[in-house]
């Protein structure tokens, strides 16, 4: 394999998570100020932050990936449902908020889902 490729995985993987830690924290500072000025229904703040936290979990789950989890494949596939079910749970709901974080919290589930896809691809 060539040198090249991987150090251009390696960048591409990077800033896969890196944009979606971005959005995460965006989205955690912008909710934060966002909920004392901005009056939304009751419902769409529910789901909001349901989403919020949903997405949280996700980035947690991709964070786990590299403890013994990685090792142990009962873990490792109790793990990888865990990721499927928080996407489910995240898209819909980011989508019921409001706002630009929306779209941060929305990309940064897509890509964290997207790179514990591969993590489950490369066991």
């Amino acid at each position: 394999m060539n040198f090249r490729h991987i150090v251009a995985d390696v960048v591409v993987f990077g800033l896969m998570l890196l944009l979606a830690f971005w959005g995460l924290g965006y989205a955690w500072w912008h909710w934060r100020i966002s909920l004392a000025k901005e009056t939304l229904p009751l419902w769409r703040r529910t789901l909001g932050i349901v989403g919020l936290l949903a997405v949280s979990v996700q980035a947690l789950l991709f964070l786990l990936s590299f403890t013994r989890i990685g090792s142990d494949y009962m873990l490792f596939g109790k793990w990888a449902r865990w990721v499927d079910y928080t996407f489910l749970v995240a898209v819909p709901c980011v989508l019921a908020g409001k706002g630009k974080p929306r779209w941060w919290l929305l990309s940064a589930s897509i890509l964290l889902f997207v790179v514990c896809f591969f993590i489950t691809l490369s066991a």
